[in-house]
């Protein structure tokens, strides 16, 4: 008999994207429809156990509309949902509390808050399940809260599966030493079979499938969220049988990705060719960001500012578009005879470096240089 498991973490749900405002409706939806997409992916591969490991909610503070929504994506995942609270969401007594709000809105039996530091046993067709929960109750914390769960005897015809939430040492940085840290021989000698773990929004193991017990999976975040991220969010199927075998397959929940382009302009062709990467653009599921350097003649540059001009106005539907330049203006003999009298000293030093400056490199330092002269004087 094998048991299935969709694991997530760090959803944060409610976070606010206000740095992407003009995107920030899109954005916010996205998280729920994503989770949304976890739960059908869960039903269709017939697991047992949805885990989310922390940060299903980016805040504290309850929001009922917000946990309605997230409790009405839950409720139709067809198995048993398993949610320990993570430091951006760590578990508060008491009324008016988002856990407290939450267990009263929720079937306890099939969505279960796992706030307490004890072990929850469950029976899937006769084998025999337990989960070690390490829920977060403070934002930062020097100390991780996995301790307690080494001591506990573990029966060898049971799974055992740890759920924490907090940095593991290697894999993410934490120089202040505040979130919870997890070293790795202290999670692979706690005697559980495996750990889900959250915090840290990239996934690991990094390969897509899985066919030797890792130790520890970290889901990443379900939907990118930085400039940084590189792909579009991340969920895994861990599958194990009661002879502890553990395969696990990686998969990607949303739709939405950020997306930057760093190029260097030198020609109209590699105007072109910019051109052709925004119209190859997934542009209605993407945020997208051009860095942009390089060296283009005066033609060129009206080139590429009508380029920017059509995409920036009319979006093309990009969910967000901005650009960044650092494009210098490449000195030729017009804008030499443009900026500079006909026989001045500028003039005739210039018109000379050049016609023996192959690469124009240094007409063009020493035209920055005279002119930021003539502009201090």
């Amino acid at each position: 008999m094998s048991i299935k498991i969709i694991h997530t973490a760090d959803n944060h749900i409610g976070i606010s994207y206000n740095s992407l405002s003009e995107a920030k409706a899109k954005l916010v939806k996205e998280r729920l429809e994503a989770l949304k997409r976890i739960v059908e992916k869960g039903n269709k591969e017939l697991a047992d156990y949805l885990v989310i490991a922390g940060d299903l909610f980016d805040v504290t503070k309850y929001d009922k509309n917000r946990t309605t929504d997230v409790i009405d994506i839950l409720n139709s995942f067809q198995g048993k949902v398993f949610i320990v609270p993570g430091n951006h969401d760590f578990y508060q007594e008491g009324e008016n509390s988002l856990w407290y709000e939450f267990k009263t809105k929720t079937n306890n039996d099939k969505i279960i808050v796992l706030d307490k530091y004890e072990v929850f046993e469950d029976t899937i067709e006769g084998q025999e399940v337990r989960f070690y929960p390490a829920a977060c109750k403070t934002l930062h914390s020097n100390e991780n809260t996995i301790g307690w769960i080494k001591e506990i005897e573990k029966p060898n015809n049971a799974i055992h599966i740890g759920i924490a939430h907090g940095n593991v040492v290697g894999l993410g940085r934490d120089e202040d030493g505040k979130y919870f840290n997890m070293d790795p021989a202290e999670l692979l000698n706690a005697g559980v079979d495996f750990w889900l773990l959250g915090h840290i929004h990239v996934p690991y193991p990094t390969q897509d499938l899985v066919t030797n017990n890792p130790g520890y999976f970290m889901s990443g975040t379900h939907v990118p969220d930085t400039w940084k991220s590189t792909n579009m969010g991340n969920a895994w199927i861990i599958e194990i049988d009661g002879e502890k075998n553990v395969k696990a397959d990686k998969f990607q929940p949303s739709k939405f990705c950020f997306k930057v382009i760093k190029t260097v302009l030198e020609s109209e062709i590699d105007i072109e060719s910019l051109r052709r990467d925004l119209t190859n653009c997934d542009y209605e599921n993407i945020a997208l960001r051009l860095d942009l350097t390089g060296t283009l003649t005066a033609k060129n540059l009206e080139l590429l500012d009508e380029l920017l001009n059509e995409w920036t106005e009319k979006t093309k539907g990009f969910i967000y578009f901005d650009d960044f330049k650092n494009i210098k203006q490449k000195i030729d003999q017009d804008v030499i005879d443009e900026k500079f009298t006909n026989g001045s000293l500028p003039h005739i030093l210039l018109s000379e470096l050049l016609s023996e400056d192959a690469d124009g490199l240094s007409t063009q330092k020493a035209f920055e240089i005279i002119n930021e002269t003539k502009s201090k004087n």
